[in-house]
């Protein structure tokens, strides 16, 4: 029997300066890669949708959202699975979770315990918005997940990203 080498999966980056960024990933990551791609997949995103949600999730794509904080990562094992996850904890399921997905794509890079239940907290503790109210919220603006800043009207100039927006 003939040992072939693992499958390479090549991701490509177009920055602003229409230069390409490229980088193989191969056993683990490719792995992890493919394994998120299902995830949403089952999620009915088709592979290609499926692939542009990771790619700006992880840095591969735009960094209008996180401003090279995050540039051609890949993500961790059950990463994305625990998102979903986490959004069917909430009351947000199926075609619900897929809208939710598209819209904001980079929820999938955000650390659920950290940002993702923070925020739900932060709807509930400073917004006094919790249950079904808060699930409708997150459904409109689902951008309020990954809201990391809270300048209270004395701007810092990261207005996307900014609990002001709420």
């Amino acid at each position: 029997m003939v040992n072939l080498p693992a499958p390479l999966l090549t991701l490509r980056r177009c920055s602003a300066g229409d230069e390409t960024a490229m980088r193989e990933l191969d056993g683990e990551e490719a792995e992890r890669w493919r394994s998120s791609r299902e995830a949403l997949q089952a999620l009915e995103l088709s592979e290609e949708e499926a692939e542009k949600v990771l790619k700006r999730a992880f840095g591969w794509a735009t960094q209008i959202w996180w401003r090279d904080s995050k540039v051609c990562e890949v993500p961790a094992q059950g990463q994305v699975e625990a998102v979903i996850q986490f959004l069917d904890s909430v009351g947000v399921r199926g075609p619900d979770a897929t809208k939710m997905i598209k819209r904001f794509p980079e929820m999938c890079a955000c650390d659920v315990e950290e940002q993702l239940r923070e925020n739900m907290a932060k709807l509930e503790r400073d917004w006094k918005i919790k249950g079904p109210t808060a699930a409708n919220v997150i459904k409109r603006q689902p951008q309020v997940l990954g809201y990391v800043i809270d300048c209270q009207g004395n701007c810092e100039g990261q207005c996307n990203r900014c609990w002001v927006r709420l």
